[in-house]
């Protein structure tokens, strides 16, 4: 179906102007006869709406995601996490410290390996975000083979 901007107008309830403006705001141009399709003039009366409900709709799907795998225990609280792991390690290093059977080496060699967990977490964290790397955007289809947070 075709609108001239008259017709449109009083069927949208606008001026003729009003309309005329949103319809050079979205660089829409009518057919030989001066007429516009009725996509042109929605697109010039609602913009990107439909766009804005889509990301809307992301969003809160996302969130619902986010509280069922807290509701099922699938998320671990990064910060208790780190926590308990720090009181694990200090606990392993006292312990390692008075082992008299290891060398100087040896305890050395197993407080660096111990040292290098909340590097791994980080890495694990890094790796199971849906959050895109600082400066770039990853697309939407890229997302979905990755888990979202971290499990348990």
């Amino acid at each position: 179906m075709r609108w001239s901007v008259e017709r449109a107008g009083i069927k949208f309830g606008l001026t003729s102007q009003t309309l005329r403006r949103s319809l050079a705001k979205t660089s829409a141009t009518p057919n030989a006869d001066g007429l516009f399709t009725t996509q042109e003039i929605i697109a010039a009366l609602f913009g990107e709406l439909h766009l804005e409900k889509i990301r809307t709709q992301r969003a809160l799907a996302r969130k619902l995601e986010l509280e069922n795998a807290i509701t099922t225990a699938s998320v671990l609280n990064r910060a208790e996490l780190v926590k308990a792991m720090a009181a694990i390690a200090d606990a392993f290093v006292s312990r390692v410290m008075a082992v008299q059977g290891l060398s100087r080496q040896e305890k050395e060699d197993l407080l660096k390996e111990l040292s290098s967990w909340p590097i791994v977490l980080e890495d694990v964290a890094h790796r199971q975000s849906r959050l895109p790397a600082r400066g770039k955007r990853r697309h939407h289809e890229e997302d979905e083979s990755e888990d979202p947070v971290m499990q348990s």
